[in-house]
């Protein structure tokens, strides 16, 4: 028996079907049995119910002889770590795996904590199945690709990085192994929300993005008729009426997007991508509206900089015409544009936040539904050159009891990395104009402040845009923290209710 653990990250109301979980678990032999245990569902105790699953089985036949957990940096690796402790205390004989994007990324300090057997890093599919035939003492540790783990002396095994493989090379998702519709949540897109994978990877090389950190310069993309079986299923079977993607450019060309828009078509769905800013100004207006009528209701793209210099210099690969351009073709064919931004060029960040505030209200002229992600920059380990040419690890923690620390959660989360080349007074500037964009501009996606809060601030915040007057909004923030409320407990209400239930 294999426990699978996808550690809390998010609140109940936002839980996602744990895809990683559900991948390698699909991969494994037919005679290997496996569970979930999501962290992110309400009410649950993952401890409590990972110890159960260990009672249940420990005088059988087929005891649980490993519990993996998948760990992404920030809230994950906060719950993770103590989880992690606490089952290698009470279970000390059963063997811990860590996987995901955390250890990828950051192999020292999770080698360095007693409590953490294996390491799988990059894609973990077949790492895990070579990883049961070492625990049987069919193959030597050293031998697989992907595996890390501490030697006796202490040292460290990083294993090569294994030639991974794309979804179509995969088996179907394993939903009857999770309740399907505990996990279909209500969005902006829809009252039964999912998320799906169709491709991995991404052949870009931007200098400020974990991706090819863990996969390379590579993207393997499903066929679009695979992935629309595989959500017609759940349309059919479980009422999903819409879908985020967990793709990172989910548009090769406009061909590639006419066969997704006419495989999407008969689903009725409407849907969330991301896709380059380059790939979009290919598309004939043909495809924007084929793509329109499949459903295709918001794209996130990432635009990261209003200067031309400062987008070379992070590789992107994009250009701010292509990004205008990107702008005015989602308003011709009513699709909202997400555009997200990294703030804190470490040579000149004065002046890049001048310009890139000053992009985004062209931007929002230019399409008045665009929605604004902003990141504050957090160097991440990179294959080649890091933007702004710093060194990504220096001064990162050793262990991940220091990790987890609120410094260093603020680092990974992007929300407040401590960085010598951004102050609080550039910070600030960032946050306000923020504050006074969303406040005349709520998001679509605002679900947590009421109504009134939303009317009174669009009306504060007015003068204030229309001026370009950012400075100390000290009482947009204060409207903002009194109109906000905690969501409903979806558990109990929402799309679980039945439909004309009071």
């Amino acid at each position: 028996m294999i426990v699978f653990v996808n550690p809390r990250a998010t609140r109940p109301g936002n839980r996602r079907f744990p895809l990683s979980l559900m991948a390698v678990g699909a991969a494994l032999p037919e005679d290997v049995s496996w569970e979930i245990v999501d962290g992110n569902r309400p009410g649950i105790d993952p401890l409590a119910e990972i110890d159960a699953l260990v009672a249940a089985h420990a005088d059988g036949t087929d005891p649980v002889r490993l519990i993996a957990l998948t760990v992404m940096p920030g809230p994950q690796l906060v719950s993770a770590v103590p989880l992690s402790k606490a089952l290698k205390a009470r279970h000390p004989d059963i063997a811990i795996v860590w996987g995901g994007n955390f250890g990828s990324l950051y192999a020292a300090p999770v080698l360095n904590a007693p409590y953490v057997d294996w390491l799988i890093r990059g894609q973990g599919e077949q790492t895990f199945i070579d990883l049961l035939a070492v625990l049987d003492g069919k193959r030597d540790p050293h031998d697989v690709p992907g595996l890390a783990f501490r030697e006796a002396d202490g040292t460290h095994h990083i294993g090569p990085e294994r030639i991974w493989v794309g979804p179509a090379e995969l088996p179907d998702p394993p939903y009857h192994k999770i309740d399907v519709a505990d996990y279909l949540q209500p969005t902006f897109l829809g009252r039964r929300s999912g998320v799906y994978q169709a491709s991995i990877g991404c052949p870009y090389a931007c200098s400020f993005c974990g991706v090819i950190s863990v996969f390379g310069r590579r993207e393997k993309v499903q066929p679009a008729a695979r992935t629309a079986a595989h959500l017609a299923y759940l349309v059919r079977n479980h009422g999903m009426d819409a879908v985020h993607f967990y793709v990172y450019n989910f548009f090769l060309n406009d061909a590639q997007a006419r066969e997704i828009a006419d495989a999407f078509l008969p689903l009725g769905i409407r849907w969330w991508c991301e896709a380059r800013v380059d790939a979009l100004e290919r598309f004939s207006d043909d495809t924007w509206r084929a793509l329109k009528a499949a459903g295709l209701t918001m794209i996130f793209c990432g635009a990261e900089s209003g200067s031309d210099a400062v987008l070379r210099k992070m590789n992107k690969g994009i250009t701010t015409n292509q990004i205008r351009a990107a702008a005015a073709k989602t308003r011709q064919h009513g699709i909202i544009p997400e555009f997200s931004f990294v703030f804190g060029d470490p040579d000149s960040p004065e002046e890049e936040i001048a310009n890139t505030l000053a992009f985004i209200r062209e931007l929002k002229t230019i399409n008045p539904a665009m929605e604004l992600i902003s990141y504050f920059y957090t160097p991440t380990p990179q294959r080649d050159a890091t933007y702004g040419n710093v060194d990504p690890l220096t001064g990162t923690p050793a262990s991940l009891e220091d990790w987890i620390t609120p410094e260093w959660v603020d680092w990974m989360t992007h929300e407040n990395p401590n960085t010598p080349w951004m102050d609080r007074r550039l910070k600030a500037q960032v946050e306000n104009f923020e504050l006074v964009l969303k406040s005349r501009f709520p998001s679509v996606h605002d679900k947590r402040t009421r109504p009134w809060g939303k009317t009174v601030g669009q009306w504060l915040a007015r003068r204030r845009w229309a001026a370009g007057d950012y400075a100390d909004p000290h009482l947009l923030r204060r409207i903002r923290r009194l109109a906000q409320h905690t969501p409903d407990d979806r558990q109990a209400y929402g799309h679980l209710r039945p439909v004309g239930a009071a």
